[in-house]
């Protein structure tokens, strides 16, 4: 049971065994963590479905032989895709190379052909089955402009790795760090807010002084939840003996174990596996779309 966060006092002293789970949940926790996810699956979910339907996977390819030679429109179709507001229609394309006739597909913004027409069709002379397009359409059926997608798992990254670097050092300290408590000296407004269910939180750097090996030192953190590190005279500083400045205000880092009445981490709770639902997410579409990725494409 949870002491009250007046009275919380760590006597487990380090090295503290902290479990693999809770270690997960800790690494994973915090908004801007969770933020960073979902950018960076729904990002992922975008660019693995529409930059491999789209001209950017043709950029690396290497040894074509272009050739032109009059062909056919056999069909022409609405998809239902769009660019630019316009529907994309994707055409199959017949022509006669040698006595042999082949088929492909091509692509337009906008119905430029009609079944039957006559057109000029470009063909790879090295495998006309594999490469051919009507002139004037594309290969795809999106353009290159697509890749702006890759910005969106981009940002969700950097918050990803920002965050983790921050969650990664609370549990080397939860650990090996050391109990000490720690006045707030300051409370400096940021730039920056964090807008939850339509309420809009501000965001505030705080330093706290304790007393580490001797001397007075400082702990900062920055957090929109003021009510966690306002609610005790002295807050909880976690700090390395033998690197009193490598240290963390415990309250103010998601997660973190709950502090017993015999001074002791209390293990996490399976509750807590919704902080992994996002991760794991973002593992599998990367995976699902990296071995059956082909299934998926458009076109």
């Amino acid at each position: 049971m949870e002491t009250s966060p007046h009275t919380r006092h760590l006597r487990d002293l380090p090295p503290r065994q902290v479990g693999l789970f809770a270690k997960a949940v800790i690494l994973f926790s915090g908004f801007m963590q969770q933020f960073g996810w979902i950018f960076f699956v729904m990002g992922s979910l975008f660019a693995w479905i529409f930059i491999p339907a789209s001209t950017v996977r043709y950029w690396f390819e290497g040894g074509k032989d272009w050739k032109e030679v009059p062909g056919k429109v056999v069909s022409a179709e609405p998809t239902n895709s769009a660019v630019n507001e316009e529907t994309v229609y994707r055409y199959l394309h017949s022509f006669e190379v040698n006595g042999q006739r082949y088929t492909g597909k091509s692509f337009t913004a906008g119905q430029d052909f009609q079944g039957g027409e006559e057109v000029t069709i470009r063909y790879d002379a090295k495998a006309p089955g594999k490469a051919s397009y009507i002139q004037g359409s594309d290969r795809a059926v999106f353009p290159a402009f697509v890749l702006f997608i890759l910005i969106f798992p981009f940002v969700g990254l950097v918050f990803i790795i920002n965050s983790l670097r921050q969650n990664a050092k609370a549990i080397r300290l939860l650990e090996i760090g050391e109990f000490a408590r720690g006045s707030m000296c300051s409370k400096e407004a940021t730039n920056t807010t964090i807008k939850i269910n339509n309420t809009t939180y501000p965001v505030f750097k705080y330093t706290f002084e304790f007393e580490a090996e001797g001397r007075t030192r400082n702990a900062s953190c920055k957090t929109h939840q003021a009510w966690l590190v306002e609610d005790e005279q002295r807050e909880i500083i976690l700090y390395d003996k033998y690197n009193p400045d490598f240290n963390i205000v415990y309250d103010a880092t998601a997660n973190m174990p709950s502090i017993n009445e015999q001074g002791t981490l209390e293990a996490v709770g399976i509750g807590k596996v919704v902080y992994l639902v996002l991760p794991l997410m973002g593992l599998a579409i990367h995976l699902l779309f990296w071995w059956y990725g082909a299934p998926f494409t458009m076109g």
